[in-house]
């Protein structure tokens, strides 16, 4: 079984499938930049000032940063690698056991009719006695019944998974575990794996997002802004989704609820799935495809590329919910979080911090708070009850009955600081442009601060064996940190005060004097 404590979630701050609305507006560089044919990026460093509140000028894309063109193709090849390399390493794990035994974590088979509650815990996925425990009835008969039917204060009996002796002996179990593993390969992989990915997803995502936001009006392809009255709502609204969402699977809870819920979430990701491979061919070309047909209801031009991606997206829809397979689950969510990071962005540094601020007691509430109110933990129920890409999964062992055990990351807890910094990637983008910096300087260094809060969260996961909020972890460190920078520059009150404000999207006539360009 898949233990609640080494679940990091955020939940759904976020939701798939968030409708792209007009694309904003940059601060306001010069009207004329050359770009090179060869790369798709300006040469020229105008002195351009970032548009301030109040400030009406149309947008004009900021230069592109040299090199950014080779570095977003490059990110591309080390994610799929990363992907690809752990997919091999988790599956490596796997190893046949026979059918009517159950493995010991010491490698011992026994029979599942000798499996023991007291020393192995609650009956497993392949037991006859799944999510049941034996009870004591008033007339001295001994009757099997749910556990989630057992009284929420308890008592809870052996075979529960919230059984005081069960959870005191898989505790300390645990504990020994992670002090014998911690410098061992077995330890460090989930680990390793949680990083390559959350951090090539924040860093890659980012950087595409600066080719976007640095497109010509004619070919720049619309994006969510987030305003600051949506994000002070962020907190509110992720709040009502989830607990609706928990009070589904807890009433509700059907196998076919929960199949529903899980394919409108693939479906979703489906689209996922064309739109980065149709926006990754753009960057190597160097502009983006032919349109062949408009989708009017989505208000959403699709090409071949796009088309083609779709494809690829529905055959592994479908074997998704087949085989509910953890590598089909983890290309969906990255596929989720890199169009996330790119194609939300954020009006100003203030409504970056609003949001964070907002999520980060969101976050430490459902995560920590909502027991005792609610009587379960809200955010770990709703991440284990959903089978869907809600969330990426790093094998940490092989279960007794033969399925891998994961360690899990909430998408949120990438896709919304991933936001935050594509928006100080933005920032470094116009500050190259006015020759004011040579390289993407709040970017990288957030990346760091990311990376650390992430190996923080692991660590204090471990040591107290419990389910942390990742964004308790990640929000002081990249605010902080994108403070220090602006301030040690001198930027601060430039950066707060520059904002991003919705333009027109370029009109059908430049679309199709644009698409005659492509042909």
């Amino acid at each position: 079984q898949e233990s609640a404590k080494h679940i990091l979630v955020l939940g759904f701050g976020l939701q798939p499938g968030m409708a792209p609305v007009k694309r904003g507006s940059s601060p306001a560089p010069p009207r004329e930049h050359g770009r090179s044919e060869a790369n798709g990026e300006q040469t020229n460093k105008p002195d351009a000032k970032a548009k301030q509140e109040g400030d009406d000028e149309k947008f004009v894309a900021p230069p592109r940063p040299k090199g950014l063109r080779g570095s977003v193709v490059t990110l591309h090849i080390y994610l799929s690698a990363s992907v690809a390399l752990f997919a091999i390493l988790g599956e490596q794990m796997v190893h046949p056991i026979p059918e009517g035994k159950f493995e010991k974590k010491d490698g011992t088979l026994i029979d599942l009719n000798d499996f023991d509650p007291i020393e192995l815990g609650p009956f497993p996925k392949c037991h006859l006695h799944f999510d049941e425990h034996e009870y004591l009835a008033e007339n001295g008969t001994r009757i099997w019944r749910k556990n989630s039917e057992a009284p929420s204060g308890g008592p809870y009996p052996v075979g529960h998974p919230e059984n005081p002796e069960w959870v005191a002996k898989s505790n300390a179990d645990a504990h020994k575990e992670n002090q014998e593993n911690r410098f061992t390969w077995a330890g460090l992989q989930p680990n390793f794996h949680l990083l390559a990915l959350a951090t090539l997803c924040v860093f890659l995502g980012s950087k595409h997002g600066v080719w976007v936001f640095t497109e010509p009006p004619e070919t720049r392809e619309a994006a969510q802004l987030l305003q600051k009255e949506d994000a002070y709502w962020f907190p509110v609204m992720g709040s009502c989704v989830l607990f609706g969402m928990f009070l589904v699977l807890k009433y509700l809870g059907t196998d076919f609820v929960k199949m529903a819920i899980s394919a409108g979430v693939v479906f979703m990701c489906m689209f996922g799935v064309g739109t980065n491979l149709d926006q990754l061919i753009a960057v190597v070309r160097i502009k983006p495809m032919k349109p062949l047909f408009r989708i009017p209801y989505f208000d959403q031009d699709m090409n071949l590329v796009e088309l083609l991606g779709m494809c690829i997206g529905a055959a592994m829809a479908y074997g998704f919910m087949v085989s509910k397979n953890w590598i089909i689950n983890n290309v969906f969510g990255v596929s989720f979080c890199l169009v996330g990071i790119k194609m939300i962005s954020l009006s100003s540094y203030k409504t970056g911090a609003i949001m964070l601020v907002g999520l980060f007691f969101y976050d430490v509430f459902w995560v920590f708070g909502s027991k005792p109110v609610f009587g379960s933990n809200v955010m770990v129920s709703v991440a284990k009850g959903v089978e869907a890409p809600i969330k990426l999964m790093f094998p940490r062992s092989l279960g007794g009955c033969g399925k891998l055990l994961h360690s899990m990351l909430g998408l949120g807890d990438i896709v919304v600081p991933g936001i935050f910094i594509a928006f100080l990637a933005k920032w470094d983008a116009v500050k190259m442009g006015e020759g004011k910096s040579g390289s993407f300087v709040y970017l990288n260094t957030t990346m760091v601060a990311y990376i650390l809060s992430l190996i923080t969260t692991v660590s204090i996961m471990l040591f107290f064996n419990a389910a942390q909020p990742a964004l308790l972890y990640i929000v002081p460190y990249v605010l902080i940190t994108s403070l220090m920078v602006a301030f040690s520059r001198g930027e601060f009150k430039e950066l707060w005060n520059y904002i991003i404000s919705e333009d027109e999207e370029p009109s059908t006539a430049d679309k199709h004097t644009e698409d005659k360009k492509d042909m």
